[in-house]
């Protein structure tokens, strides 16, 4: 069937807007910007979450109530019924011969004069109700007598449903994408080059588009799908490859020396062997500053693993070439911790350092510090990028919690030398291989999977209201033999909209409650950074017994003698929340126990739950968080510089997101910058990711 423009005649362009499509107007066309959808382009590739099979008739005679069923039959009979107000109902009997059914369609009693004509064929598809017999409540229609050549839309086919939004059909919007499919030029929609499209046996884009939104098969629904994703991931590494060329060229970086005083010294401060785990990826980075080629590492590991210590190393090394040093972390208290830390360990080795915070006193001359020389290494938040911050050497850029910063954020540390830095970036939350290569393929991934020897496993419980009792003399005992007790709260304050606990309010109840007469501490993120010092000092001194606090302790905090902890409300948390906080226990000797309290109300709550407790690897934790939330919601595209694909599922996607990799770094081989005629498509496509991630 061929198409034309609906306005000209001539096929319109990709990027025209939506409201050239007749029955779009103003009102309309904001509906579907709230879906995304302002250009053509946006609507073709608004693709169905699922397609209803409607391609068998069900005899009119054997039909029952509560049948989902599309039936074809004679119109017999048809009326138009006024209603109270304005309101019109349309009441129209078919007939197959083998019986007859009415159906009711409110609101649109129009119908009977201008489709439900007597003779008329139908096919309506819904489910079976009541309504003085058999009947069908607004079932969906096609009048097959309207344009015999016309194929149906929405019956008598596998029918698309789409993601909608209040205000919009799913008739509308199956009509739109079908007139938008016929009335665009798709010829330059084709992403990868005709050879690997041959490779792969992969339709064009416009017969896969065509196929993913009204396919004739499952079959071929399931191959427009790979088809128009394939395009979506080649693009997507193709761009990972150029960035990582482009950055590890050499003469880029500063050439550290990697055997310096500092290093050596901080080697003789250590109380403690590397872990292989460690050794590893300490040689690593060494080998990747001895080089002249910028670093691009990110290191993960499970919490507690030690990245901290491995990125001592890489400060010690750029210290000694002569160098300033920055660590960024995504919150005030994280970046609080780091700073004692690194404190302790480079202080008395002669280094000087700066903390850099929203609330941090004594900033300006800070930063006069580090943009004289005068100070070696900063460590702070978000204040590390702001204009007002220099540096005078700045040699090596380390993000601690990277997922938590865009790109920009990140890139706009590392443009604060005045050479290419090196850049180590650290995740306490582990991701499949085939995920890391989709968000960091433009880096190298290194992965520290072993935990100190010591750690001693913690067993993790969920407690329902009546095992609370239990619970609180089972922690007493372990007060008793002197150990250390964390409480954690979802809240800083009650909230009308949320069902959760305080830690202001929880705080007063356990003072004078299960744990009265015992020295409470307490802390939480609206505290000044000198009050939060005082706190966490006295807890890891064994002055306070029983710590109750929000989810600052997440990260950063080690006291090895806490051995039990208490989640409060825990469904209120995802996983890798809950795996973080539970890891501030075990550092010691001692046996440790970690209490989920709280009563899921929803199916995704209970399965937090039931499988924070089954899960003690990292590893597994997140795999089972993106399970449930998805790489979207867990490490945020947007942050991560990726679009939200339209098409490409990338934990179900996996063997393609490999191949993809495969194939881009041959053609990358043959055509580093995709200069070629027949490489035009893929290199407007990767321009558009770096643009994207640019924003």
């Amino acid at each position: 069937m061929e198409y034309e423009s609906p306005t000209t005649g001539t096929a319109l362009e990709l990027d025209a807007p939506v409201a050239v499509l007749p029955g779009i107007g103003a009102k309309r066309a904001a509906l579907l910007a709230g879906l995304g959808i302002v250009s053509l382009r946006d609507l073709v590739w608004h693709l169905p979450r699922r397609y209803e099979d409607r391609r068998s008739f069900a005899p009119l005679g054997g039909l029952a109530e509560d049948d989902e069923a599309t039936v074809m039959g004679t119109v017999t009979a048809a009326r138009e019924v006024r209603l109270r107000g304005r309101q019109t109902l349309a009441v129209v009997e078919i007939s197959d011969g083998t019986g007859s059914i009415k159906a009711t369609f409110f609101g649109r009693g129009f119908l009977v004069r201008s489709v439900f004509k007597k003779g008329a064929r139908l096919i309506l598809s819904g489910r079976v109700g009541q309504y003085k017999g058999l009947s069908l409540d607004n079932p969906d229609y096609e009048a097959l007598d309207e344009d015999a050549e016309r194929e149906p839309l929405h019956t008598g086919r596998l029918v698309p449903v789409y993601p909608l939004t209040e205000g919009l059909s799913q008739r509308d919007l199956r009509r739109w994408v079908w007139q938008a499919l016929g009335a665009v030029d798709l010829s330059g929609a084709d992403i990868a080059p005709e050879p690997l499209r041959r490779k792969h046996a992969l339709s064009p884009a416009a017969e896969a588009l065509r196929q993913a939104h009204f396919p004739d098969t499952p079959e071929a629904s399931k191959a427009a799908r790979k088809a128009l994703a394939y395009d979506e991931v080649l693009a997507l590494q193709a761009r990972l490859l150029m960035e990582r060329a482009e950055a590890s060229q050499p003469g880029r970086g500063l050439q550290h020396r990697v055997n310096g005083p500092l290093l050596k010294a901080l080697h003789g401060r250590l109380p403690f062997p590397l872990t292989d785990a460690q050794d590893r990826v300490v040689s690593l980075i060494l080998g990747d500053m001895a080089s002249d080629r910028p670093m691009r590492r990110l290191v993960q590991g499970d919490v507690g693993c030690g990245k901290t210590v491995v990125a001592l190393h890489a400060v010690a090394v750029c210290l000694d070439t002569g160098a300033q040093a920055a660590v960024m972390a995504p919150t005030e208290i994280l970046a609080e911790q780091h700073y004692l830390n690194f404190r302790d360990w480079l202080e008395p080795l002669g280094v000087r350092m700066e903390l850099l915070t929203g609330s941090a006193k004594g900033a300006a001359a800070a930063r006069n510090r580090l943009a004289s020389g005068e100070s070696q290494l900063a460590v702070g938040t978000h204040s590390l990028i702001q204009d007002s911050t220099g540096f005078a050497r700045l040699g090596l850029a380390i993000i601690d919690e990277q997922h938590r910063f865009g790109v920009a954020q990140r890139e706009r540390l590392a443009g604060k030398a005045e050479h290419e830095p090196d850049v180590l970036q650290l995740s306490a939350t582990p991701i499949p291989r085939t995920l890391a290569l989709t968000l960091y393929g433009h880096m190298d991934v290194s992965v520290i999977d072993q935990l100190p020897p010591g750690r001693q496993p913690v067993e993790t419980r969920h407690v329902q209201a009546r095992g609370l009792d239990k619970m609180y003399r089972e922690v007493h005992v372990q007060i008793a033999e002197g150990r250390q007790v964390y409480v954690v709260c979802p809240l800083v304050e009650g909230s009308t909209e949320r069902e959760a606990k305080a830690v202001l309010e929880h705080f007063e109840d356990l003072e004078a409650g299960p744990f009265a007469g015992l020295r409470l501490g307490l802390l939480h993120g609206r505290m000044k950074p000198d009050e939060k010092d005082a706190v966490m000092r006295a807890f890891k001194a064994g002055a306070t017994q029983v710590l109750v606090s929000t989810t600052v302790i997440e990260v950063g905090v080690d006291v090895p003698n806490a051995s039990v902890m208490i989640i409060e409300d825990a469904h209120q948390f995802s996983l890798t929340q809950l795996h973080q906080l539970r890891g501030r226990i075990g550092r010691g000797a001692h046996e440790s126990v970690c209490y989920l309290t709280g009563k899921p109300t929803t199916k995704p709550g209970r399965q937090r739950i039931e499988r924070i407790c089954a899960l003690s690897s990292g590893f597994d934790v997140a795999e089972a968080d993106l399970a449930m939330r998805g790489p979207g919601e867990v490490f945020g595209f947007k942050q991560a510089g990726l679009s939200e694909f339209r098409v490409a599922d990338l934990l179900a996607d996996t063997r393609l997101l490999e191949t993809a990799r495969e194939d881009a770094e041959a053609l990358l081989a043959e055509d580093a910058q995709l200069a070629k005629p027949e490489h035009a498509a893929l290199k407007r496509r990767v321009q558009a990711f770096q643009g994207e991630a640019g924003r």
